[in-house]
Parts: C-alpha cells; sequence; structure tokens
C-alpha cells in the first residue's frame, strides 16, 4: 500500500492518550491547565501535520480530540458523583 493512501488512526479515537490528557487536567486548574492544553494541542496538531494532513483537517481533529479529552472529564464526574447504595 502506497503511503497517500495510508491514514493514521484518529487522535480523538486513541482511547489511552485521551484517558492521559484528561486525567492530567483533572489534576491541573486556572492558567496551568489552559498551558498544558494549549502546548498539547500544538504538539498533537504539528504531529498530525506531520503525517501529511492539512492544516484545516488537523486543526479538526484536534477539535474532535478536545471534545472526546471533555466527555472522558464528565464520565468520570458523573462515576464519581454516583451514591452507593447499600442494603
Amino acid at each position: 500500500m502506497s503511503p497517500e493512501k495510508v491514514r493514521a488512526f484518529p487522535i480523538d479515537r486513541q482511547v489511552f492518550l485521551v484517558r492521559e490528557v484528561a486525567a492530567k487536567l483533572d489534576n491541573l486548574h486556572g492558567e496551568t491547565a489552559t498551558s498544558f492544553w494549549k502546548a498539547k494541542a500544538a504538539e498533537l496538531l504539528d504531529l498530525i501535520v506531520r503525517s501529511g494532513r492539512d492544516r484545516a483537517a488537523a486543526n479538526e481533529e484536534v477539535r474532535r480530540f478536545f471534545l472526546a479529552v471533555q466527555r472522558e472529564l464528565v464520565a468520570d464526574v458523573v462515576v464519581q458523583a454516583t451514591p452507593i447504595l447499600s442494603a
């Protein structure tokens, strides 16, 4: 298969990476969290562009990744907030 036909697995579906970033963000607050996210987004954007995607498609993929991270953070909050009932 030629390289131009090979497509990388989308980053928003890389569960380990999504969970890793969500866990890191969960422990950060304020400007520290913002700085971490901006650095991670720039790193991912560069990685995707270097893999051959155009910048607009790469931006969209990073946006989907951010949404996946947010879903992971919300899911974790829901799990933590669910009361445990005993008989």
